[in-house]
């Protein structure tokens, strides 16, 4: 019988130089939210953040344990490293992922959802993954989600994916508020995310698979449906659904599963890997990967997939220990263009999909998402936001 031992002792110890993903509190695990004049009375309120405020129309964030690493400079990384050779041929991926061959653009969506816009706000919630499904028993960390009726509805999920570990809160309410102010409906499910190349050992992808969908692909760990990202992708949209039937939430689910062409899958760390393995099993709009992938050397990354690399996005910080590891990901998943450095350049920087910064910041892992570490102007404005529209698809 398979054991899946829920232990971030064992994960911290085989953390870095291991291709895992590091597990110490900081900003890139979640948050909760705190009350603002202009949010719903349906957000469910915690203590406030001590990060600095974000702008003036989104409520303030607050802050819980995640995976974001210490900061530590890290050693330049080449930028130009050589074309990986992976071939989009590969076999060796789910038997779901070889339907067809990725095309270069968009996959089709219907219609976009029927927002009820009558009384502009942000809407914000918080629920757990077993107030969802009663059969759900790992990893039941308050889950968020987000939608802001003040803006046009784009028509277009994020899931965003959080950290290594087991967060009290799943996601970033911070990133999460962003992309509701861009017309994005949001989702930041728990998932089971407390593994890595240590035990999973030359196989990650197939913890990450499980992780993913329920089914049995590692004999480390043990997760079954309930528990894995798709059903609970499933099963949050129901809820929100049925508490917030103005979002049209069910828009978003085709039959039993999600509609996946009108989602952008995204994550932080082993969130990013996670999201990118995603990209490869189904057929989604963006894979957007902020610190991550990492997983040196794994052979997942190589493998062609459902969702064509032109529609795949990383971002990374040199003062992020993991950096050079994520560079050498970029290339192995044959992301296009050479990695660049952003800081002085504009979007869409040479066309490039492999994205670096060196600007200052505490926290080089947790600077790549919306929040307290991430670097801003003088007035205020998130240095990374024309990097995260481009890779989110939203027109500056």
């Amino acid at each position: 019988m398979k054991k899946h031992p829920v232990t971030l002792v064992v994960y911290a110890a085989l953390a870095f130089g291991c291709g895992s993903d590091p597990t110490p509190a900081g900003d890139a695990g979640g948050a909760t939210d705190a009350p603002a004049s202009d949010v719903a009375p349906d957000v469910v309120a915690a203590a406030a953040q001590a990060d600095a405020a974000p702008p003036p129309d989104i409520a303030d964030d607050a802050t819980v344990a995640s995976d974001a690493a210490p900061d530590a400079a890290a050693p330049d990384a080449p930028l130009d490293a050589p074309p990986d050779a992976r071939s989009d041929a590969t076999p060796d991926v789910a038997p779901d992922a070889r339907a067809d061959v990725a095309a270069d653009v968009a996959p089709d969506a219907p219609t976009g959802p029927r927002v009820d816009r009558a009384m502009p706000q942000l809407h914000g919630f918080t629920f757990r993954a077993n107030e969802a499904d009663a059969a759900a028993r790992l990893a039941l960390g308050a889950e968020t989600a987000f939608l802001d009726t003040r803006v046009t509805p784009r028509g277009r999920l994020v899931v965003y994916l959080h950290g290594a570990g087991a967060p009290t809160t799943c996601g970033s309410s911070e990133h999460g508020r962003l992309l509701a102010s861009w017309g994005f409906h949001v989702l930041g499910p728990c998932y089971v995310s407390d593994y890595g190349v240590g035990n999973c050992g030359a196989d990650i992808g197939g913890c990450r698979l499980e992780a993913f969908d329920g089914v049995d692909h590692h004999p480390f760990v043990h997760i079954p449906p309930p528990d894995a990202i798709e059903t609970r992708v499933v099963r949050a949209l129901q809820l929100l659904q049925r508490r917030h039937p103005g979002g049209d939430w069910a828009w978003y689910l085709d039959g039993a599963r999600p509609r996946w062409s009108a989602i952008v899958i995204s994550g932080i760390s082993h969130g990013a890997s996670t999201a990118g393995l995603i990209g490869q099993v189904r057929s989604v709009e963006h894979a957007v990967m902020l610190s991550g992938p990492l997983d040196t050397g794994q052979a997942w990354l190589a493998r062609a997939g459902m969702t064509a690399r032109t529609r795949y996005w990383g971002l990374t910080h040199r003062a992020d220990p993991q950096h050079a590891g994520h560079i050498a990901a970029f290339a192995a998943l044959g992301l296009p263009g050479a990695a660049v450095f952003i800081d002085a350049m504009t979007s869409p920087y040479g066309g490039s999909h492999r994205l670096a910064s060196a600007a200052t910041t505490t926290d080089g892992h947790g600077s790549t998402q919306a929040g307290g570490a991430s670097p801003r102007d003088a007035a205020g404005r998130y240095l990374f936001e024309p990097a995260w529209r481009l890779m989110y698809g939203v027109s500056p």
